[in-house]
């Protein structure tokens, strides 16, 4: 019953287009078998996709993979040997076709605010702005890039058919989710005394490592970790908007002029605070629990899945 309530939820947790779940699986050999499995799914999946130029959504795609893949690794850091040169490697490969998403979301962000109708001024500097802004072609880098994106996915490939996770069983990923949880709830802490756009995007890298953690843990308990998984992924978009709307307002003012330069910082800043009061809200829930204790109560949902 377990494993079918699983299959009904992991649409909803993984891409539906994956031939194999972001997640443990119970015919997982070992740990290690689980850490192959997962990433050259994730790989190939990225480098199959790059090689296709279809899709206006490729670079975000693409992207999703290799933070997928970053994801993992967190989650065996503790004893994973390679883990500072693969996951700088994973970092540096996803960089280089950045730029055209960076773009779009600046517009993205230009036309949520243009839409605040509480703030008439505020609304006019971003429509403004919006209309400075130049065309942007389809969310596709050149096939320079892409071609040399792929050769490096395809180097990390190689090498991650080697990858062995530093211990079996529930020692394996123990303690890289109890690292990653006590990190968030630390940056969460920090963020709540700073009130800093730096302090808010550090935060966010941690809870979305916690996010890829729940959706890989899945099947120890399908419902408990879908509604972690849920909370996780909210609060990293809470986390996600708050930092485009820091890039946006350090690039001001821009072609602006002063006054509407100003009126559209004021209006910003208004909608960062929503953000930040919304973001502690399900923060202060997600991180309630200290790291040992959560690590603790999944690892016993670990061995009881694996004992089914």
């Amino acid at each position: 019953m377990r494993m079918q309530q699983f299959r009904a939820i992991l649409p909803e947790l993984n891409h539906p287009e994956s031939p194999m779940p972001y997640a443990l699986q119970l015919d997982d050999r070992s740990a290690t078998a689980a850490l192959r499995r997962i990433a050259l799914n994730e790989l190939d999946k990225a480098i199959g996709a790059a090689g296709t130029c279809e899709s206006d959504t490729l670079v975000h795609e693409l992207r999703k993979a290799v933070k997928k893949t970053r994801g993992l690794l967190r989650l065996v850091r503790p004893g994973f040997a390679p883990f500072e040169a693969e996951n700088a490697a994973l970092r540096d490969t996803a960089q280089g076709i950045s730029g055209l998403r960076d773009a779009e979301v600046l517009r993205q962000s230009l036309q949520g605010l243009g839409e605040q109708e509480t703030d008439p001024e505020g609304a006019e500097a971003a429509r403004a702005l919006l209309t400075q802004l130049p065309e942007t072609p389809a969310l596709a880098p050149d096939h320079t890039a892409l071609a040399d994106f792929s050769t490096a996915l395809g180097e990390i490939r190689a090498r991650a058919t080697h990858w062995k996770a530093p211990g079996k069983g529930w020692t394996a990923f123990a303690p890289g989710l109890a690292l990653s949880y006590a990190q968030a709830r630390k940056r969460m802490a920090r963020a709540q005394a700073t009130r800093t756009d730096e302090a808010f995007h550090a935060w966010r890298s941690r809870v979305k490592h916690h996010w890829y953690h729940s959706r890989l843990l899945a099947p120890i308990w399908p419902e408990m970790m879908q509604a972690q998984a849920d909370l996780a992924d909210r609060l990293g978009e809470t986390l996600g908007a708050h930092h485009d709307l820091a890039v946006l307002r350090a690039t001001l003012p821009g072609p602006l002029s002063p006054d509407q330069a100003h009126a559209l910082k004021r209006l910003i800043r208004r909608v960062q605070k929503r953000q930040e009061a919304e973001a502690f809200h399900l923060g202060s829930r997600l991180f309630a629990e200290p790291p040992a204790a959560l690590a603790d109560r999944w690892g016993r949902w670990y061995e009881l899945w694996r004992a089914e």
